[in-house]
């Protein structure tokens, strides 16, 4: 584990400081609740920032990242014992930072990690679109109507053509998405689905799923099946 903590460049009281310090057990708890991203996500941020302005406070790090202080002062301290980031004035607040050459070589290496990190998660996603479709042409569908009009709809368009599948329509509870063209086709209002005659409503959107199976007019599920991916 990595020695000593940068002393924090803002101005909050010690007993502040412990709190939200990540070296304080107690403060845990709080940190792991405040920080989603990743540290290797974070740590690419943080360099990006130190480039932009080297004399940066940690609270507005903090704030550009949306994490914690002390979660900043973390990540500080690990890449200055690491050979990353130096303080070239201790003396001065708020502090100097400058990232050396090995942190520029380890930014460079961050940025791969990410890369890959999300091709994965998009071949990933590709392959449970193409296992939904599969599934829905082995069961008799031939027109389909997606419901969910954003990045994920048009990632399964794609898909959908290769597995013999007529996409009939788009249609999304945004109104400023409505009547915008995705896919080469025209976004409609969800009570446009019994007009388009689909055998299928697929749901292509992950995040509000739950939310729109629980909309579906009763009337439309007797006689159309309404998947989820």
């Amino acid at each position: 584990m990595f020695g000593h903590n940068v002393p924090s460049s803002n101005n909050g009281s010690p007993a502040e400081l412990s709190r939200g310090s990540p070296f304080d057990p107690r403060g845990a708890g709080g940190l792991k609740r405040v920080q989603q991203r990743p540290d290797g996500e974070l740590r690419e941020l943080l360099i990006v920032e130190l480039r932009r302005g080297s004399n940066i406070s940690q609270r507005t790090l903090a704030r550009r990242l949306g994490v914690a202080v002390g979660t900043v002062n973390r990540l500080l301290s690990n890449m200055v014992d690491a050979g990353y980031v130096q303080v070239s004035n201790r003396a001065v607040r708020p502090f100097a930072y400058t990232v050396t050459d090995d942190g520029q070589r380890y930014e460079r290496r961050l940025v791969l990690e990410h890369y890959s990190s999300v091709l994965g998660s998009l071949r990933r996603l590709e392959q449970r679109i193409r296992a939904k479709l599969g599934e829905l042409k082995s069961r008799g569908v031939e027109r389909v109507v997606f419901y969910g009009a954003g990045d994920v709809m048009e990632a399964t368009y794609r898909v959908a053509s290769g597995v013999g599948l007529q996409v009939v329509g788009v249609v999304d509870d945004d109104p400023t998405k409505q009547g915008t063209r995705k896919s080469g086709l025209v976004v409609g209002p969800p009570n446009a689905i019994n007009e388009l005659e689909p055998d299928a409503v697929l749901i292509t959107t992950l995040r509000h799923a739950e939310e729109i199976q629980l909309k579906m007019d009763l009337s439309l599920r007797s006689s159309v099946e309404v998947w989820e991916l």
